[in-house]
């Protein structure tokens, strides 16, 4: 049996995403051969030898290997992300609709295996799930309770979701080995609080906090001198584009005074691997992307989660995890609280992260229901 990921993000500098890809791969492994899957890709070079099991194509322009998967299609899933949400203007929605669409089409079945979703801003987007989406997914496993709760407000039939967890929650926790030597390498010797920071630039977070980095540069600041710290800047997305990680870290940089007890980590295409193990080798981390907060659990590294959309606040809310904040809420004080608390309370902490981590890395394995329909519908199809 054929199944195509039709939905092109992955190889596009995302770390997050291929940590999907590589679970989504451990999913299809319990089928024993018995599911080949094609993939669209914005670097199929780079998937490929992140997931090598799988057949890749790219995910736009021609390629003669687009069209030999969608002819030996017998279902589409769309794996991962936030494919529901309008935070970002008309897309991803603008390019999901048009691929369900297409496989709907063809009479494949279509599902949704360890999504999210976002509260959709938009008449527009949410038309789009209840006339487009909704009718033609024959199911949905999602990240947590708040992403069903959407799906059937915006038209999904309650019984067509199933609550299951992010994909990467099935990754296993690495030796930080990897971290520590790269971190030598760098120069960084000595003792100190290791804190690492991934910060995002993107259009809609300087529209709600315009003074994002001159907190945050601050803030670092002042764990610096509470601490004697080492500010680690990590990009869990490796776009150079105005819009990602590499861009945030300097200009939070650019607001430091202490700017000689921070290192800007390589912004390198990691595997997810190595960016747990780099991510292991901190005390404690700060976060504005969901992997990245995601990674330092796997890892048993305390994090706090600037919530910058639904996700975070969602990721905080499924794990009972207090060490969070609003854009808006980013401050010196605040930071320096939550840092206290978490240094004071570390073993407790990390025990009860623990226990977390492993809730959900069961609940993920729950995303076998919506490939469990995808597998039962297209034999139905094809009988």
């Amino acid at each position: 049996m054929n199944v195509v990921v039709p939905f092109g993000f992955f190889g596009a500098g995302n770390i997050g995403d291929e940590a999907m890809l590589q679970a989504f791969a451990g999913l299809i492994a319990h089928y024993h051969g018995g599911l080949r899957v094609w993939v669209a890709s914005r670097g199929p070079s780079h998937t490929a030898r992140v997931v090598p099991s799988f057949k890749y194509y790219r995910a736009f322009g021609f390629d003669l290997r687009r069209r030999w998967a969608q002819h030996r299609a017998s279902g589409y899933a769309l794996v991962g992300d936030t494919p529901i949400m309008d935070i970002l203007g008309a897309w991803p929605l603008s390019e999901v609709a048009p691929l369900v669409c297409a496989a709907h089409d063809q009479r494949k079945p279509v599902v949704a295996v360890g999504i999210g979703t976002e509260k959709l801003e938009r008449e527009q987007s949410r038309r789009v799930v209840s006339e487009i989406l909704a009718p033609r997914v024959q199911h949905w496993s999602v990240r947590s309770e708040r992403d069903k709760e959407r799906l059937v407000s915006y038209g999904v039939e309650v019984e067509r979701v199933t609550v299951a967890a992010d994909l990467a929650w099935m990754l296993a926790a690495v030796p930080s080995d990897f971290g520590r030597k790269s971190l030598a390498a760098l120069g960084l010797e000595g003792d100190g609080l290791l804190v690492g920071v991934n910060l995002t630039n993107e259009e809609f977070v300087r529209a709600r906090e315009p003074r994002l980095f001159e907190k945050a540069g601050l803030a670092l600041d002042a764990l610096i001198e509470k601490y004697e710290a080492r500010i680690l800047f990590f990009a869990n997305e490796v776009r150079e584009d105005d819009n990602f990680d590499a861009v945030a870290n300097r200009r939070a940089l650019a607001c430091m005074k202490h700017r000689e007890r921070a290192i800007l980590i390589p912004n390198h295409y990691w595997t997810p691997q190595q960016m747990l193990a780099l991510i292991g080798s901190c005390h404690l981390t700060i976060g504005m992307r969901y992997h990245f907060c995601l990674f330092s659990a796997l890892q048993s590294v305390p994090f706090i989660a600037v919530k910058r959309s639904d996700k975070l606040e969602d990721l905080c809310w499924d794990l009972n995890w207090r060490y969070g904040l609003s854009l808006a809420d980013l401050s010196e004080h605040a930071l320096l609280e939550m840092s206290s608390d978490i240094t004071t309370k570390r073993a407790s902490i990390i025990d009860c992260l623990q226990e977390r981590v492993e809730m959900m890395r069961q609940r993920a394995l729950r995303n076998n229901v919506a490939l469990e329909t995808l597998i039962s519908q297209a034999c139905a199809l094809s009988a």
